[in-house]
């Protein structure tokens, strides 16, 4: 007679899902613990008249095959988005115009159109051509899951350094680091080398840059998968510590009282997990103290028609500017489903100390404050917005700072630094991504059953 386990696992966002899905697929109870009254985590949504808001992320690249297969294993169908994704970027008072691409064959044609709009140099976009080159020889280790084979590049120097020191500062500052600080919502000094060359390759050198979107938006896929999992899930329900005895876990305390299983998987944030677990030994402890996150304020504005050019998807203020906002996109383009037929919904986003600054002010006075400096680049932008939604992320994106990646894949090897019957799985446990969060999932499901049997 086979003897049913039970598993605990901490948080409802993709990662925690995806180990559900797993666990319950190797015939263990599961039941799920989320602080939130939503499942998701970052992948989150709203609607208002009509719209639909992600407030997390909001596609997916094309390299996300475990992400990919588990959509097609829940029935989610995923629409390939309109390509090339044009896009402009605001220098000399002026958007120069971006060429999104459509093959590798396109490379050529994307440097013409840097060089036709003036964004760089000629020897800006020969520096690019040098990152494109350094990239391309390196494509198969440009994973968003398997992170030993860009520990090469985990040193302390951070991302700034890293383009800075390998392309010069022209084409860093004013093409690669707005597009890695428009993926992390963080400034590149704040973020590891690894990062910066994932996101180089899959967001443009690479020449094939086809994002999808699941029909009905992430929210879609984040709702089949909570209904998939076959676990029990409590929202509403923080785990105020996962219970360590004798080197394994035991179970977890929450406000109603402790509850007990044979193994629990923590799928929180990295700060989340030293929280809940202080009797952590050092080794554990000290690879998640590493791990960061970045900071931003969101705001949506629905409006009659785009400000941007026509068929532009989204623009970048690089830092140079001075503008309040990082960038912004009309959601609509990727995924006209999102917004009525013939309007736009605007995401400006706004990061680290400034969105520090907007997140004391009620939600009013930060949305007359990020549109007035929409207007003041953009006067197109309608003057008076069918709506505005603001949202604040405290911990938007993960950073992976230089060595963090080194710390916790070694924690991954060193089977006697872990605690017997706990697992854990999160975005951090591999590149940063949508990817890295389900695979961490699957990949902490096969180590609790291995465990647990």
């Amino acid at each position: 007679m086979t003897t049913v386990r039970t598993v605990l696992v901490v948080g409802a966002g993709l990662a925690g899902l995806a180990t559900a899905y797993a666990l319950r697929r190797h015939g263990h109870a599961v039941t799920i613990l989320e602080a939130a009254a939503y499942p998701g985590g970052r992948i989150a949504h709203c609607e208002i008249d009509g719209f639909r808001i992600d407030l997390g992320a909001n596609l997916l690249f094309e390299f996300c095959p475990a992400t990919r297969q588990l959509a097609k294993a829940l029935g989610v169908q995923l629409r390939e988005t309109p390509v090339p994704v044009n896009s402009g970027i605001y220098r000399n008072n002026r958007f120069h115009g971006l060429y999104g691409g459509n093959g590798a064959g396109d490379l050529l044609k994307m440097a013409r159109t840097i060089l036709s709009f003036q964004l760089l140099s000629p020897k800006g976009v020969w520096q690019v051509a040098r990152l494109a080159k350094l990239l391309r020889r390196r494509r198969e280790d440009l994973g968003f899951d398997d992170t030993s084979r860009l520990l090469d590049f985990d040193r302390a120097e951070n991302a700034a350094e890293f383009l800075a020191s390998r392309i010069g500062t022209e084409s860093f500052e004013w093409l690669f680091g707005p597009g890695l600080t428009g993926y992390t919502f963080a400034h590149p000094e704040q973020v590891g080398a690894p990062i910066a060359m994932v996101t180089a390759w899959h967001t443009g050198l690479s020449g094939a840059v086809r994002p999808s979107i699941p029909e009905g938006g992430l929210s879609a896929f984040v709702s089949a998968l909570s209904q998939r999992s076959g676990a029990e899930i409590r929202l509403s329900t923080p785990v105020r510590r996962i219970v360590i005895e004798n080197g394994a876990a035991r179970g977890v305390i929450t406000d109603s009282g402790t509850i007990t299983a044979d193994a629990v998987v923590c799928a929180t944030t990295a700060t989340a997990a030293l929280a809940i677990t202080p009797d952590l030994p050092p080794a554990i402890s000290g690879a998640l103290g590493q791990v960061t996150y970045s900071r931003c304020l969101r705001v949506f504005f629905g409006v009659d028609a785009s400000p941007f050019p026509k068929g532009w998807y989204a623009v970048a203020f690089p830092r140079q500017t001075g503008a309040l906002m990082i960038g912004m996109s009309d959601a609509a383009v990727l995924a006209p489903d999102c917004a009525p037929a013939g309007k736009a919904l605007i995401d400006a986003v706004v990061i680290d100390s400034q969105a520090e600054a907007l997140f004391s002010l009620d939600n009013n006075e930060s949305q007359l404050r990020v549109l007035a400096e929409i207007r003041r680049f953009l006067p197109e932008m309608q003057e008076r917005p069918l709506f505005a939604h603001t949202h604040r992320w405290h911990e938007a994106a993960c950073l992976m700072p230089g060595g963090s990646m080194t710390a916790l894949h070694k924690l991954r090897q060193a089977a006697s630094g872990n605690v017997r019957a706990l697992s854990f799985a999160g975005d951090y446990m591999g590149v940063p991504s949508i990817e890295a969060a389900i695979r961490s999932g699957l990949d902490a499901a096969t180590a609790i059953h291995d465990i647990i049997g």
